[in-house]
């Protein structure tokens, strides 16, 4: 599921900025700019009944600005301003608790998505067993 969730994400990100580079995780060694960078920082999971679990993911978008050292505080705030906006649901989830920092000429908005899922486990049933009862 975290990643047909990443999946939701690159795909808002393409939308909204059809330009810009997009990598998960790592930092390649040619690193191009503009760009963003996706970190999933936490998960919590926890059981519900039976199969059920419930899970929220908070992840970072990093966003690194190709201006100079005199516009990138601007165009940080543009994509800020523009994330905040577009960035209320994905395909199959809602996104809350958004926050959005800018350290080091590099923006950081960051947010949460729950969702909930069934895992279907085999049945256990007990055996059955002849019990001889002749003394």
């Amino acid at each position: 599921m975290i990643c047909e969730i990443k999946q939701e994400i690159v795909n808002r990100l393409e939308e909204l900025y059809p330009n810009h580079y997009i990598y998960d995780e790592d930092v390649p060694q040619k690193f191009k700019t503009p760009s963003f960078m996706i970190h999933l920082i936490l998960q919590d999971y926890e059981k519900r009944m039976n199969a059920k679990y419930k899970s929220q993911l908070n992840f970072d978008v990093a966003f690194f600005s190709d201006k100079d050292d005199t516009e990138i505080k601007e165009d940080c705030l543009k994509v800020q301003e523009n994330l905040f906006r577009n960035f209320d649901f994905l395909k199959t989830v809602r996104v809350l608790n958004k926050q959005a920092e800018i350290t080091d000429n590099v923006l950081h908005f960051s947010f949460e998505v729950g969702y909930s899922e069934m895992i279907d486990k085999p049945e256990t049933k007990m055996e059955t067993h002849e019990l001889n009862t002749n003394i």
